[in-house]
């Protein structure tokens, strides 16, 4: 029988068996020592992680002192501690401490202001009532007005809405005439107006935004209120970057 080189060598039907029930052992070896080494992390306690009464002690404390204080923050505040301010003045409001035990009614209270993670930052107007809430929230966030300027580059430059249920950059004023242009908001510039300008339907412009995902300025944020609005402009560019 001559070789043909052009032809595929052919292999013996055992020979082809043999080699996968080889393969199949070496899987099932494989498997069988992954869950050997697991067993045994398991009887040794490696991957245990115990914690301690006081742990638990510990962060049920903290939660309930984070309620009470935000409970007697909330009743303290009178129309007396507030600034005077324009009831027509748009602010920014930033989440800076993540707070993890923080109790439930802080948490409710930064998430009505879509404040959920670290950083996150959205417009607010800052009526009497904004105020209050804002002011009984002061140990988490940092607010204040904000200038036209800022508020463009935020729209232009950092602005996210929701669909289809994610995250997309907001780009186009198609978008945007879709969504409010029945509110007579067609662009990007008219909604960046009305924000500012704390418009009859500054609330649909505002919920039309995600909240704004804000990166830690060097040194970490200070705390700055609205009576320090001349430092608000530092305070909110170096967060942008």
């Amino acid at each position: 029988m001559s070789f043909d080189p052009n032809q595929t060598p052919l292999v013996a039907e055992t020979l082809l068996k043999k080699r996968r029930s080889l393969d199949e052992l070496a899987v099932a070896r494989a498997e069988n020592l992954k869950t050997q080494v697991k067993r045994r992390r398991v009887v040794r306690g490696e991957n245990i992680k115990i914690k301690r009464p006081e742990q638990f002690l510990k962060k049920t404390l903290t939660r309930e002192n984070s309620r009470k204080k935000f409970i007697r923050k909330v009743t303290s505040v009178t129309d007396k501690k507030l600034p005077n301010v324009d009831s027509r003045t748009v602010g920014f409001v930033v989440r800076v401490l993540g707070g993890q035990n923080a109790s439930d009614e802080v948490k409710a209270a930064l998430g009505k202001f879509g404040l959920k993670k670290k950083y996150d930052g959205a417009f607010v107007k800052l009526d009497k009532r904004n105020l209050a809430k804002l002011k009984a929230m002061e140990d988490y966030i940092a607010y204040g007005n904000i200038s036209m300027k800022l508020v463009e580059e935020l729209v232009h430059r950092r602005a996210f809405i929701f669909k289809d249920g994610g995250k997309i950059p907001l780009s186009d004023n198609l978008v945007v005439e879709e969504a409010l242009g029945k509110h007579n908001i067609l662009c990007l510039s008219d909604l960046s107006h009305e924000i500012y300008n704390v418009g009859p339907h500054f609330l649909q412009a505002v919920r039309f935004l995600a909240p704004f995902a804000l990166s830690s300025p060097v040194g970490g944020f200070e705390k700055k209120t609205l009576h320090i609005a001349a430092d608000q402009r530092r305070f909110l560019g170096e967060g942008m970057e």
